[in-house]
């Protein structure tokens, strides 16, 4: 059938997959956008199964569009858009940074990189690419850690691991700001 929607700037592509054990279909789309670095697509699935291809096809777009909108707990599309973090400047750190992960799991890392866009984080706690981790970044010198709301992991390599940040309030966002302009200032008298 393979059904195809426009929804806020992205593209839905429903692909059902028929499981052979159960005799029922399952919930397969493609997601793609348009980013600095061209077309972006990544593919997702769910674990409800249909009788039919065609309530899959359905229920696929609307599943699309509930991740699209950030209503799907774990899986999130909002890092699909953003420049690719080497655009951005990428500071070296050395911050201590407490991370969550929906209750479960909790954690102490010492941040390594930051940029706007997300940062690296060394941790003896095990994380999984595609957790969702709140994180509160411990900066010398400010009262309160910077808090983000919803960060990706995007990355996991022995200890480290990479996020993008996808999800933090505007003034969060102003205190990330001020605290790159700052340590790029003192890069470029440093240097």
């Amino acid at each position: 059938m393979a059904k195809t929607a426009e929804y806020e700037g992205y593209t839905i592509q429903s692909r059902p997959y028929y499981d052979t054990n159960w005799d029922k279909w399952q919930i397969r789309i493609l997601i793609s956008c348009e980013s600095p670095q061209g077309v972006r697509t990544r593919e997702f699935s769910s674990m409800v199964l249909y009788g039919t291809e065609q309530e899959a096809d359905i229920h696929g777009v609307t599943f699309g569009q509930h991740l699209i909108e950030g209503k799907v707990e774990g899986q999130s599309v909002m890092d699909m858009k953003t420049p690719d973090r080497r655009v951005m400047p990428r500071l070296r750190v050395q911050f201590r940074t407490t991370f969550t992960e929906a209750s479960r799991l909790e954690g102490m890392g010492l941040m390594l990189d930051l940029s706007l866009g997300g940062c690296r984080i060394e941790s003896p706690v095990p994380v999984v690419p595609g957790f969702s981790l709140e994180l509160r970044i411990h900066v010398p010198d400010l009262e309160w850690p910077i808090m983000i709301e919803a960060a990706s992991v995007q990355w996991v390599s022995g200890l480290m691991f990479g996020l993008a940040f996808f999800q933090l309030k505007e003034a969060e966002r102003q205190h990330l700001e001020q605290l790159i302009n700052h340590l790029m200032e003192g890069e470029s008298t440093a240097g």
